[in-house]
């Protein structure tokens, strides 16, 4: 009995942090994370994060974003507001996601990943 109830605290806490997959390139490695394998980037409630991106793309992708970053110019470079490269397009001013940066319906899966 014991080593069942042990057992299942153990795929309690594995199912926990598992990847949840939001599109054919676009996954969830943990509430409140979005990574875009394609895009190569990760997000959380307040943005592109360097921190994720690096945890769950790798050294690579975060180095790709930062080289964006500074070509652009960190005055320029918005990271609060994104598209993924399936074309939903987040705020997290407003703390929502939509079907595309062009649209009002708003795309329910990814804002209660990121934002509930």
């Amino acid at each position: 009995m014991k080593l069942l109830a042990t057992a299942a605290l153990i795929c309690v806490a594995y199912s926990s942090h598992a990847s949840t997959r939001l599109d054919e390139h676009v996954f969830s490695p943990d509430h409140g994370i979005i990574c875009d394998q394609r895009a190569g980037f990760c997000v959380d409630r307040y943005g592109i994060s360097m921190a994720f991106t690096k945890e769950f793309l790798g050294q690579a992708a975060q180095d790709k974003m930062m080289n964006m970053i500074n070509d652009v110019g960190a005055k320029n470079f918005d990271t609060s507001r994104y598209s993924f490269s399936n074309k939903v397009y987040c705020d997290s001013d407003q703390q929502a996601c939509f079907t595309d940066r062009y649209q009002e319906q708003q795309q329910e899966n990814y804002s209660q990943v990121l934002f509930k």
